[in-house]
């Protein structure tokens, strides 16, 4: 075993070895004969230097089970074989005899070696460079290391290149957007390919052009306008119910839905979406999923923002709008107003020439809500809308909750018809109908289209908005289901991974910050300096270059009692801010504020929003303990005035300056401080107001501001004093400035620092 392992590492110490090669001709050195050919290719042993075994002895071997290769014994010399070492010296041997073919016996040189060695990997790199690029099919998501894997290339060589094109802190479990990965695979000579995932998803039918053979549907109408304008009020004179009491601060905070039999024994299915700005999303969605806008203007309070939002919502969805001017019996009623503020903003109603239907009514006590039916009416005749009930069913989640028997989704049909066992999927929760109620909460067998029901039976929870489409089978549910987790994963990794790199560059510039706040109190300390005015002053240019890069910026998440409130909440207050502060939603959520909540928020310096949702003690004190603030509110825009309370604690203070007092200089005394040190002080006349000791005061020559610091010294004569009014003449100094000329002027002033609100 020792010449075992001497021969793998000097092989020509081996004697056996070198004397053979010595004694046998250099048959690689020259052509064979065309006769020779054949058996040289079969004799790979006598190209070594050994005799191939004959029959006889591989019979012999065979009766006493050893092999010539087994090292135990040899026919040749009586010497044992040295077994995988000897095979890595002979791979050697013949690796040096091809060099010695290519170069000829005498003429190797290692360096002309290595030199054609890396111009054929040169040849090779310009051949895969100018060649086709090479088809790579790409998903919608994928990671670094799988991008590498189908590129058949090393991760670390993938990462060098796109680092090459401009991504910073690449890592191999980073998640790309198949924009980002064909944008890599081209510069290294693919073409990127999105995979289809048609197969894997299902899809709304198309809506045929001729829909005269479908029969009627009843009506969708959406209730729109302004806070307390009256909207669920009126709704609750139509359906002779109570909702308008049982909401939060008089607010609806979400959709209802109900079907309401008219006196005219026509059916209309009414939305009340909230009324006010903090619902713009939902409300956005009533409008797309309606038919006909009621929009509800108070005759005392006329037009105002959300009712303007509302009439660009209906108008962006094509939806005919029907103004029902509410509170006509209160005193400062004013409907002429109203109708003159609706043609300022689009809505032309029939009395000023255009084809808006006005109808002016009182929920509270009645007045004219027949007429508001009979127009409802009217006008969804004229519309004549029609829906299938065959096919797949279709349809909108309105509203979603948790309650005791599972979770239930509110769900308005549009096409089809609903019916237990049928299986759904919306967005990424799936369901097999066990029980359909309509809005009295009767259990019904099945729903048409342009009725409202809640349904149960869900499996996951859908989100208010999304679309509802009838799947063949469970099976196909489930894999569609599926489908949109991993891509909904995969979004969100993508932004955690860019969450983290921030993090990353906050966590660097932060530590870079502090190295250098370090480095300057050593060099302070060195000097004979202050050290802690000199990490001080480091750690402030820290802050300013931070200030500079962007506003101050604070995460919040976003915890609520159902999916509608909670993307409320969110596209609500994601605008408060400025150019100096802002927010940024983590992440939003159904239920209630969980621990991992508190810690996410404490990790990335933030809050908690729970809207209309319980807080457990213990969650309070361990947001207490990790300073998070839990921001616990019913009503909406109390949690609107928290989040910019909170932004206004980091708005830099409003400064003002006020003149205090001038003085001019009149001549300039030097007194001698010892040690070559003089101090310069002028000589002033108090022109306006009063000066003072310690007050702010900037020095001005022909206009031009030449200092702005403190008055260190004051003097009347010789004496110490405070300040000095108008009309007196007095000495000033000042800290580290001496450059005074008569003629100057010196103005004191004082600062008012003032708290700047959102």
């Amino acid at each position: 075993m020792a010449q075992a392992r001497q021969g793998r590492f000097v092989p020509f110490r081996n004697e056996r070895i070198q004397n053979r090669q010595e004694s046998e001709p250099r048959s690689q050195t020259r052509p064979l004969p065309p006769d020779e050919k054949k058996t040289a290719a079969h004799t790979p042993a006598e190209e070594n230097g050994r005799r191939p075994p004959d029959a006889s002895a591989r019979q012999a071997e065979s009766r006493t089970g050893r092999s010539r290769r087994s090292g135990r014994f040899s026919d040749q010399d009586n010497i044992p074989d040295e077994g995988p070492a000897r095979r890595s010296v002979d791979q050697q041997v013949r690796r040096r005899r091809a060099q010695m073919t290519e170069y000829g016996e005498d003429d190797f040189d290692p360096e002309e070696h290595a030199a054609r060695k890396a111009e054929r990997k040169k040849r090779k790199q310009r051949e895969r460079e100018f060649a086709a690029p090479t088809p790579i099919y790409l998903p919608e998501f994928i990671s670094v290391s799988n991008l590498a894997n189908k590129m058949k290339i090393r991760a670390e060589e993938l990462v060098r290149k796109m680092e090459e094109v401009g991504f910073e802190d690449i890592q191999n479990d980073d998640v790309l957007t198949s924009e980002n990965a064909g944008m890599v695979a081209m510069e290294l000579n693919f073409e990127p390919i999105p995979e289809s995932t048609e197969d894997l998803d299902i899809v709304a039918a198309p809506v045929p052009e001729d829909t005269s053979d479908w029969p009627q549907r009843p009506p969708v109408v959406t209730i729109m306008g302004h806070v307390d304008h009256g909207k669920t009020t009126i709704l609750d004179y139509l359906r002779k119910s109570s909702v308008a009491a049982t909401e939060f601060g008089g607010i609806t905070q979400h959709i209802g839905a109900f079907s309401v039999p008219l006196s005219s024994g026509k059916m209309i299915t009414f939305l009340d979406t909230p009324g006010h700005a903090a619902f713009l999303n939902m409300r956005q969605r009533g409008a797309n999923v309606t038919d006909i806008v009621v929009l509800v203007v108070a005759a005392d309070d006329s037009v105002m923002p959300q009712t303007i939002e509302a009439i660009k919502h209906a108008q962006g969805a094509g939806v005919p709008i029907i103004v029902a001017i509410n509170k006509i019996d209160k005193e400062d009623a004013n409907p002429e107003r109203v109708k003159q503020d609706l043609s300022r903003n689009g809505v032309i109603v029939e009395d000023y020439g255009g084809d808006t239907q006005v109808v002016e009514v009182s929920g509270k006590t009645g007045r004219g809500m027949s007429n508001l039916e009979e127009t409802v009416t009217t006008l969804s005749e004229i519309l004549d809308h029609r829906a299938t009930t065959e096919g797949p069913v279709e349809g909108w989640v309105l509203e979603v909750q948790t309650k005791k028997s599972g979770r239930a989704a509110t769900v308005l049909v549009r096409r089809g018809t609903l019916r237990k066992g049928d299986f759904l999927v919306a967005g990424t929760s799936f369901a097999r109908v066990r029980t359909i109620k309509n809005e009295a909460g009767v259990e019904v067998e099945s729903v048409s289209p342009g009725i409202p029901a809640e349904i149960d039976g869900w499996r996951g929870i859908p989100e208010a908005g999304d679309e509802v489409l009838e799947a063949p089978t469970e099976q196909k549910a489930a894999d569609v289901t599926e489908h949109r987790e991993t891509k909904r994963d995969n979004l969100k990794l993508l932004r955690d991974t860019e969450a983290i790199a921030e993090y990353r560059h906050m966590v660097e510039a932060r530590r870079e910050k502090e190295e250098a706040a370090a480095a300057a109190a050593k060099a302070a300390e060195e000097a004979g300096e202050d050290p802690q005015a000199a990490s001080a002053a480091v750690m402030a240019q820290g802050q300013d270059a931070s200030t500079q890069s962007g506003p101050k910026i604070v995460p919040f998440i976003i915890k609520a009692d159902v999916s509608g409130s909670a993307e409320a909440v969110e596209n609500y207050i994601q605008g408060t801010g400025n150019s100096e502060v802002g927010l940024r939603i983590l992440r939003t959520g159904v239920g209630v504020v969980s621990e991992f909540d508190i810690e996410h928020a404490a990790v990335a310096g933030g809050h908690v929003i729970a809207f209309n949702t319980t807080i457990a003690p213990d969650i309070r004190r361990m947001a207490e303990d990790r300073g998070v603030k839990l921001l616990d509110r019913n009503i909406i825009y109390r949690v609107v005035d928290d989040v910019k309370a909170i932004l206004n604690e980091l708005l830099p203070p409003l400064v003002t300056q006020r003149v205090t007092g001038e003085a001019v200089v009149l001549q300039v005394f030097n007194i001698a401080l010892g040690r070559k040190k003089t101090l310069s002080i002028a000589g002033c006349r108090v022109t306006n107001g009063t000066v003072g000791r310690n007050s702010k005061a900037r020095v001005f020559r022909g206009g031009e501001k030449l200092y702005d610091g403190v008055v260190s010294s004051l003097k009347q004569v010789k004496k110490d004093v405070m300040e000095m009014q108008k009309g007196s003449e007095c000495g000033m100094g000042f800290e580290e400035w001496n450059d005074f000329e008569a003629g100057d002027t010196i103005q004191c002033y004082e600062e008012r620092h003032e708290k700047r609100f959102l």
